[in-house]
């Protein structure tokens, strides 16, 4: 599968994670990344130090639009808002297979707080709701999902371990979390996007089931009849997909 990434890397370091597991997996030819939310050029630099491949900071649909035809993928993976994505779709830019980390359906505890809407698609509401509306058949990994990839201590140790250039960020992360006031037991990394990545490569650690999804204008993502159905993850194999990273990661 020829991959694009659409990330907001660079605050939370799950994106990094997902970065590193994406050029690593045997099955995936990572062909490009954008960049998407506020200091896209930052968090371009900080993909261009993650993996070999060509980046584009967001802002500029013409040069995603470009990038995207150099590379030629088969699919795009969005793990942050949906900005970018949506304005592709204007110019008829997206691959043919689209999976996207966001949304919550059944409100969940997350970082101190109850979440009933996700920050991806609460970022940009309307760029989700357009995405969601014209893009039928997207594999969605909602943070209800997700969250159970919440890592301990010890995990995280040996995650950084599995790819020590993560280590800085990770510590930063970390201690921001704590600092803000999160839970000790809620500041480790959750790794929402990594997750995201191993269900659109196909592999048997998620569940998947057809359900119609929309967004509505405050960024809560619910089931309406009317909508278009998607591919939504439901349930996890927290271990086996933990696992499958780390060994991705260590290689």
């Amino acid at each position: 599968m020829r991959l694009w990434v659409d990330t907001d890397v660079g605050t939370d370091p799950d994106d990094a994670v997902a970065l590193l597991v994406a050029a690593a997996h045997p099955e995936v030819v990572l062909g490009g990344v954008s960049t998407v939310g506020s200091d896209a050029a930052r968090r371009a630099e900080v993909a261009r130090e993650l993996v070999d491949v060509p980046v584009v900071a967001g802002g500029d649909v013409h040069a995603l639009r470009e990038g995207l035809d150099t590379a030629r993928p088969d699919a795009l993976l969005a793990i942050g808002p949906l900005t970018n994505v949506a304005s592709l779709l204007e110019v008829g830019g997206l691959p043919p297979r689209l999976a996207l980390m966001g949304g919550v359906l059944r409100p969940v505890r997350h970082r101190g707080a109850v979440r009933a809407v996700e920050h991806n698609l609460g970022t940009d509401p309307a760029a989700a709701a357009t995405v969601l509306a014209r893009c039928p058949g997207a594999r969605v990994v909602p943070l209800d999902v997700t969250v159970a990839l919440r890592l301990t201590a010890g995990e995280q140790e040996v995650l950084v371990g599995a790819a020590p250039v993560l280590a800085p960020a990770v510590d930063a992360w970390t201690s921001a979390q704590r600092g803000a006031g999160v839970p000790a037991d809620e500041a480790q990394l959750c790794l929402h996007d990594p997750l995201a990545l191993l269900a659109l490569a196909g592999e048997p650690v998620v569940t998947v089931e057809p359900r119609r999804l929309a967004v509505l204008p405050d960024g809560r993502l619910v089931e309406r009849p009317d909508a278009p159905e998607h591919a939504l993850v439901v349930g996890v194999d927290r271990d086996a997909a933990l696992g499958r990273i780390l060994d991705l990661l260590a290689r």
